[in-house]
């Protein structure tokens, strides 16, 4: 029974730190989520600086953000977009053919209408994060997505970047089942040594 108990402990354990590992790692990339976004807000903040001390018109300096936002990157390939007040695209540099589009009409597998989200978030709380589906780079499938908005009311603008969920879930499952598996070596180690001492 002992060996048992202990068994069960040690996974219950195994499986308790891998939830709070998990729990770590997600609360860490939304941080850097959140952070990345305010740097780019940044960006748009320079850019409304050119139009504000009449060194460029709005049209202008709203192409230089537009243009300079398309070009960043961070954490390998993770990229940022624009959307209006109003749910209309402005930019985004993976579906370039979503430019200019009303975005109420774009609906995630779930019938999310993600950008009316990211424009309501936006302009009703100044940011917040939003979660939908979105297909990755390269296919069609949608996935389930985590992004950080922030709205830029000189503009109307929405500035947006997102973590894509699946890959912290599937860090998750691989470290849960490595601690479980050292857990239920180290659990029969402790059961094969008591069973030993009890025959002795």
């Amino acid at each position: 029974f002992l060996a048992f108990f202990g068994i069960a402990c040690l996974l219950a354990l195994a499986v308790w730190q891998a939830i709070d590992i998990y729990r770590s790692e997600y609360a860490a990339k939304q941080q850097a989520t959140r952070q990345s976004v305010e740097v780019a807000h940044g960006v748009l903040q320079w850019a409304h600086a050119q139009e504000s001390t009449g060194q460029l018109d709005r049209p202008a300096a709203q192409a230089l953000a537009r243009e300079a936002l398309s070009r960043l990157r961070y954490s390998g390939g993770e990229y940022f977009w624009i959307n209006d007040f109003d749910a209309r695209v402005v930019m985004h540099p993976i579906k370039p053919e979503l430019n200019g589009q009303d975005g109420r009409q774009i609906r995630d597998a779930n019938g999310v209408a993600l950008f009316v989200a990211f424009a309501e978030t936006g302009r009703r709380d100044g940011a917040g994060f939003v979660s939908y589906l979105w297909p990755k780079p390269g296919s069609d499938e949608g996935v389930p997505k985590l992004s950080y908005v922030q709205g830029f009311a000189p503009w109307n603008w929405v500035i947006g970047s997102g973590i894509y969920v699946d890959d912290v879930d599937a860090a998750f499952r691989r470290d849960a089942l490595k601690l479980g598996l050292w857990g239920a070596a180290i659990g029969g180690f402790i059961a094969i040594s008591l069973l030993l001492v009890s025959r002795n």
